[in-house]
C-alpha cells in the first residue's frame, strides 16, 4: 500500500497552502507574499522540493534519512538505552516511550525519539556517543544538516525581506558554523491498542525558529487558529511541512505565528502502521537574546511586558525541554510553561 494513498479522504485537514521552493529561490515576489501571509495566519506550509537543485537534494537525503531511522530503530531496545543521555542534562541521544509528559495531568507520551545534534555531526562540539550505525553514516547526516541549512537561508531572507528587515536579519541569528541546538530528529510511533488509542504527543508549540518535517502518513494535527478544531495535516508527496517556532513570534514581536499542534494516532486505514517522522529543528545560536529584533515591521508593533524578558537561546532551550520530562513535572504550572509561546497568546 503506497503511503500517501493510504490516507484516508473522509477525515477534516488543514487548509495548508503549498509553496514552491523554485519559486522562492528565485524570489519570485508573489510567491514571497504568499509565503508571508502563510507564517501570519497559520504558520504551517507545504513546501514543494520537486524541480529545484536544493529542494531534489534534500528529497534524497530524507530518503537516505528515513532508511537509516528504520535501522537504528530495528537495534535492540537495550541497546538504544546506552544512548539515553537524559540523566546528564543532554537533549541528545534516546529517548525511550514515556520518557515524557504529553499534558498538564502528566499523561506519558507514545513514541521513540532519537536526536541527532548539528553541532556533533559537523565537528563543532564534542562526539557525543552513538551506536555504530549512526556513526557510520556520519557523513550522510552531516549533507542532510547542510542541505536543510540551504532551504533555511532561502526562507529566513525571505521573511526578513516580508518585515522590511536587513536580508540578513535571520540567517546572522542561525550561521551553520555557531553553535546551537539544531538536530535531526528520528521519531517511531507504533501502532497503539484500540482500547489505548490517545495521543502520542500533546499540543505544544516548538521551541525554535523553522522546523522541516517529513511524515509519510497521518497523525500530525493542528489546531485552527480562533477556534477548537484539530484537524489532520495530509502528507503530500514531494513535499516537506514546515512550520514556524516560537523564536519567530519572540524575534517578530508577534507578526509571525508558531501554531499549537499534536500527534495522535493514524487516521483510517494508516492506524496500524508504525509512524516515522524525520524531522529537522532549526534553533537561533546559543548565544543568541530570545528578544524582537529592531526595524521594519516589528517597530511598529507596541511592547509589552513580555518583550523586555531577554534570555538566552541556550537557557530558554533548556528551560522548554526540562518542563516536557517525567522528572522535571510538577504539575500543569510546569507542563503550561513547557507548552510555548502561542499557548500563551
Amino acid at each position: 500500500m503506497h503511503f500517501f494513498d493510504s490516507f484516508p479522504d473522509d477525515v477534516p485537514t488543514a487548509p495548508l497552502v503549498t509553496l514552491s521552493l523554485n519559486k522562492l529561490v528565485a524570489e519570485d515576489a508573489e510567491e514571497k507574499a504568499r509565503f508571508f501571509e502563510a507564517s501570519k495566519s497559520l504558520g504551517f506550509f507545504y513546501l514543494d522540493m520537486r524541480g529545484c537543485a536544493e529542494g531534489e537534494e534534500l528529497l534524497d537525503g530524507a530518503n537516505d534519512m528515513f532508511d537509516l531511522m528504520e535501522e537504528f530503530y530495528g537495534l535492540p531496545v537495550e541497546e538504544k538505552l546506552k544512548y539515553d543521555f537524559a540523566a546528564q542534562g543532554s537533549y541528545f541521544g534516546y529517548k525511550g516511550i514515556g520518557a515524557e509528559v504529553i499534558d498538564g495531568k502528566g499523561t506519558k507520551d507514545k513514541n521513540e525519539i532519537y536526536n541527532i545534534s548539528k553541532d556533533d555531526l559537523l565537528s563543532l562540539s564534542d562526539r557525543i556517543p552513538a551506536p555504530d550505525v549512526i556513526n557510520n553514516n556520519r557523513k550522510g547526516s552531516a549533507s542532510y544538516v547542510q542541505a536543510n541549512n540551504k532551504i533555511l537561508t532561502t526562507l529566513f531572507s525571505s521573511l526578513a525581506s516580508s518585515l522590511k528587515l536587513p536580508a540578513s536579519s535571520f540567517t546572522d541569528l542561525h550561521r551553520i558554523a555557531s553553535s546551537s541546538g539544531c538536530h535531526i530528529r528520528f521519531i517511531r510511533a507504533p501502532p497503539q491498542p484500540i482500547s489505548e488509542r490517545s495521543l502520542s504527543l500533546g499540543e505544544h508549540t516548538d521551541f525554535g525558529s523553522l522546523t522541516i518535517l517529513f511524515n509519510r502518513i497521518g497523525g500530525l494535527q493542528v489546531l485552527l487558529p480562533g477556534t477548537s478544531d484539530w484537524v489532520y495535516v495530509r502528507p503530500m508527496p514531494g513535499c516537506a511541512i514546515i512550520n514556524l517556532g516560537d523564536a519567530m513570534v519572540k524575534f517578530s514581536a508577534g507578526i509571525l505565528r508558531s501554531n499549537l499542534h499534536r500527534v495522535v494516532a493514524p487516521p483510517g486505514r494508516q492506524e496500524d502502521m508504525v509512524r516515522y517522522s524525520l524531522v529537522y529543528f532549526s534553533r537561533p545560536e546559543h548565544e543568541v537574546k530570545m528578544r524582537r529584533l529592531e526595524g521594519g515591521l516589528v517597530d511598529a508593533i507596541e511592547h509589552n511586558g513580555a518583550d523586555e524578558v531577554e534570555e538566552s537561546t541556550k537557557d530558554w532551550l533548556k528551560r522548554r525541554h526540562q518542563g516536557r520530562k517525567v522528572q522535571f513535572f510538577k504539575g500543569k504550572e510546569s507542563w503550561e510553561g513547557a507548552m510555548g509561546t502561542e499557548a500563551r497568546l
